[in-house]
């Protein structure tokens, strides 16, 4: 019975009925598009545009089914995106591309991470007061299966062994395996999980077979050096901190935006290019830095690629010099082409909770002789001071981030009045109903059966 009036009341009141339900219709998708508009206002505060699109890239790649997939590229197909444009800025990816070969140094920055607990210090080390000792770890010689040599062996050298006399000649086996065993032989594979990200070509040139030596160690910072050319020096520092994550502290690491604000030694920092494969995760970096009064500024083109490999819960930075034609060498400005540095950040347990182990190994030449002096206050002074800002950066961004979370969230929750708190939009069904069953109760003449 109630059906019958509800068909027959649709029937009468078409008109009205089509204009109740466009009028929910809008209701809804104006709902609806307002919170995809917060959604998307929110992500972009918390991660920026940047962090944004590497997760809608995850999105699609992890999450979006075959079929879809292939509807989406061939809309791309349709408007003329492809690839070969989106890398038309003149920069060849594919030869300049950094490869996922530089990571295999790291192997021992995570395994001096990972045996910190009974880390022993050097006679080198221990005279000049460090806290931890590299030296022991990182001048250790493999033979050429990654095998470590023992310590005791004759071939094995430490910072503190006495060198053997020039004048007097090794026997030709003793050199025929000193061949065999070196420190880049401890240069293992990661076996990284790069997710089908390209492999890249470009190698960092680094001097391996070099010995680190202690340099100086400063609050909670830990550095070595060692010898790449005559007076020039690749530096390790070493940090812990116990309350900031690993994934804020990479955030402002790659984020440029960010770090024209908490680097005011950056005067310029911008970005090139982006590689437009998708899990590269590489891009091409322009940036200038201040230097103290009577030098020129040093500015530099670099590219920059880094990897978060989920089941060995680390993360790694890799840079190197590089060239684009649109950024050439500018009066004024010492263009530093011999750069590289590789980075390794290391949490406690999780990549979302607080405590990280952070190493990070740099060369750069700054292209003009500097006194020794200078170069010991650069080092000593300002690598100290940058660290520092770099974290209280993160525990400013993560403050910041914490806020936006709680403000976003609170505006989820409030409802909008002007879509749901609408009286007529929520009951025009029941008064439709109630409109029926009073036509269908009286007659024609408007009396009552």
């Amino acid at each position: 019975m109630l059906f019958n009036r509800f068909i027959l009341a649709i029937k009468n009141q078409s008109r009205e009925t089509l204009r109740a339900w466009s009028y929910q219709c809008e209701s809804i998708l104006a709902q609806r598009s307002r919170r995809i508009q917060q959604l998307l206002c929110f992500y972009q505060s918390v991660y920026g545009t940047q962090g944004l699109k590497q997760l809608w890239r995850a999105y699609y790649r992890r999450e979006l089914q075959q079929p879809l997939r292939g509807i989406m590229l061939s809309a791309v197909g349709v408007v003329g995106l492809n690839i070969k444009q989106l890398g038309s800025d003149g920069f060849d990816w594919n030869k300049e591309r950094l490869a996922l070969a530089n990571f295999d140094v790291c192997h021992r920055d995570i395994e001096f991470i990972n045996t910190l607990a009974k880390n022993q210090l050097c006679e080198r080390c221990q005279a000049k007061k460090m806290k931890y000792c590299y030296c022991l770890l990182g001048n250790q010689r493999c033979r050429k299966n990654g095998t470590p040599v023992p310590a005791n062996s004759p071939q094995s050298s430490s910072p503190s062994s006495p060198k053997t006399p020039t004048s007097k000649k090794m026997p030709a086996s003793a050199a025929e395996t000193d061949k065999e065993e070196s420190i880049r032989n401890c240069h293992t594979p990661l076996d990284l999980d790069a997710r089908g990200a390209p492999a890249g070509t470009v190698r960092i040139q680094a001097q391996d077979e070099k010995k680190w030596e202690p340099y100086f160690s400063k609050n909670e910072f830990s550095i070595w050096r060692r010898e790449e050319r005559t007076s020039m020096y690749s530096y390790k520092v070493y940090a812990r901190f116990d309350d900031i994550t690993a994934d804020d502290f990479l955030h402002v690491q790659t984020d440029l935006d960010y770090r024209r604000q908490w680097d005011d030694t950056a005067l310029r920092l911008e970005l090139i290019s982006e590689d437009p494969v998708p899990g590269s995760n590489s891009h091409l970096i322009y940036w200038e830095m201040q230097w103290p009064r009577l030098f020129a500024n040093r500015d530099y083109v670099y590219c920059r690629r880094y990897i978060k490999d989920e089941n060995k819960k680390v993360i790694l930075i890799c840079n190197r010099g590089a060239k684009h034609k649109t950024y050439p060498a500018i009066s004024g400005k010492v263009r530093v082409t011999d750069y590289w540095s590789v980075m390794v950040i290391k949490p406690f347990r999780g990549f979302h909770e607080p405590g990280l182990h952070f190493i990070l190994t740099y060369y750069d030449d700054p292209g003009v002789p500097i006194p020794q002096n200078i170069k010991s206050w650069v080092t000593q002074k300002q690598m100290p001071e940058f660290l520092t800002k770099m974290y209280v950066a993160t525990k400013n961004y993560a403050c910041s981030r914490a806020i936006k979370m709680k403000d976003m969230f609170n505006s989820f929750t409030l409802i909008n009045d002007e879509y749901t708190a609408n009286d007529q939009r929520g009951s025009w069904l029941g008064r439709l109903s109630r409109n029926g069953h009073a036509k269908f109760s009286r007659g024609e003449n408007g009396t009552e059966r």
